[in-house]
């Protein structure tokens, strides 16, 4: 096991504060100076143990790169199977007005123009069959999505927190599947990306019954991290805290598999906006860890996290104590 190591580390917030979003947000952006990725990513934990990831990237330049597919499931947080499969980009259709892709003949993220139109509500249908994997689920959003785009590489959120329902099939083996989910969307990140934005980055969100955060932290240097947490609250918007009130600290470090990496966090957020008191304490202590290539030049962790603490929105405390999701992306 390996301590921490005592670093005199700069926090600062991000060049962009968080706003809000519409449908265009999470369309399909592309990019006409350089080849680079795009990545819609949904993630979900069911109520029987079960959790996934779907991934739909793109490696492109104008109308040249390739297209993959990712569909990863997890059992008590351990990888049980994994697919993928990729396309020439002439394959892809998308849009660049609204979330859609299809594949050949596939519609694989379909959003539901209607239910926004009427109702301001985002609802999400993912199919998606890849050897003896399968996914047809239903993504229903609670709570109010947000952006943070620049010039450069962008992030929207557009499902901080969803309901999930439909059905699975693992290795062959079907089953009806109902839970909590997540989805976000990022783009133009290319070869030049660790010069431009960072040296990596730790991501997560911690959700309780009605409440939720979303955090990151972006390694800029060996001594300096631009950091921001977004809090929800379901059917009523989002609050970005003040970069001076958040902590957010690796606290263990391990060698797994011949790798050093961390094994425990802290995020801690004590503020104050539009009124409103924040508050967040919770510790996460790694369960089960997934390692990937992203791009062949990062490293990539998504871990399964045992989460436990709390989050309040003013008079609204809730618990925390169950399984979450977060990453660690490094360009070195």
């Amino acid at each position: 096991m390996f301590s921490k190591k005592t670093v005199s580390i700069k926090k600062r917030p991000p060049p962009v504060t968080a706003s809000n979003i519409t449908p265009k947000d999470d369309a399909f952006h592309g990019s006409k100076k350089r080849k680079s990725a795009e990545w819609w990513y949904f993630d979900a934990t069911f109520t029987n143990n079960y959790s996934l990831h779907v991934g739909i990237r793109t490696f492109s330049k104008k109308n040249k790169g390739k297209v993959s597919l990712f569909l990863e499931f997890y059992k008590d947080g351990k990888l049980i199977e994994k697919s993928t499969k990729k396309f020439p980009f002439n394959n892809l259709k998308t849009s660049q007005d609204y979330p859609y892709v299809k594949i050949l003949d596939n519609n694989i993220l379909n959003f539901n123009k209607k239910n926004y139109k009427e109702k301001g509500e985002w609802i999400y249908n993912i199919r998606l069959e890849l050897e003896k994997n399968k996914v047809n689920l239903k993504f229903i959003g609670t709570t109010n999505g947000f952006k943070f785009e620049t010039k450069a590489e962008s992030w929207t959120v557009a499902l901080p927190k969803a309901r999930i329902s439909g059905d699975i099939t693992v290795n062959g083996k079907n089953m009806n599947v109902e839970g909590i989910g997540y989805h976000d969307h990022n783009w133009n990140y290319s070869l030049l990306t660790p010069f431009t934005y960072g040296k990596g980055w730790y991501w997560g969100k911690i959700m309780s019954k009605n409440l939720s955060v979303s955090w990151a932290e972006v390694i800029k240097s060996k001594k300096t991290r631009e950091i921001l947490a977004v809090f929800n609250k379901d059917k009523n918007g989002f609050f970005e805290s003040n970069v001076e009130n958040i902590i957010f600290d690796v606290e263990r470090f391990e060698k797994i598999n011949n790798r050093k990496i961390p094994t425990h966090f802290k995020l801690k957020i004590d503020d104050k906006i539009n009124n409103k008191k924040i508050k967040a304490d919770v510790k996460m202590d790694v369960k089960e860890v997934h390692f990937d290539k992203v791009m062949f030049i990062a490293s990539y962790w998504r871990f399964h996290v045992k989460a436990e603490g709390y989050i309040s929105i003013d008079s609204v405390k809730e618990e925390v104590n169950k399984t979450q999701i977060m990453e660690l992306m490094k360009f070195y």
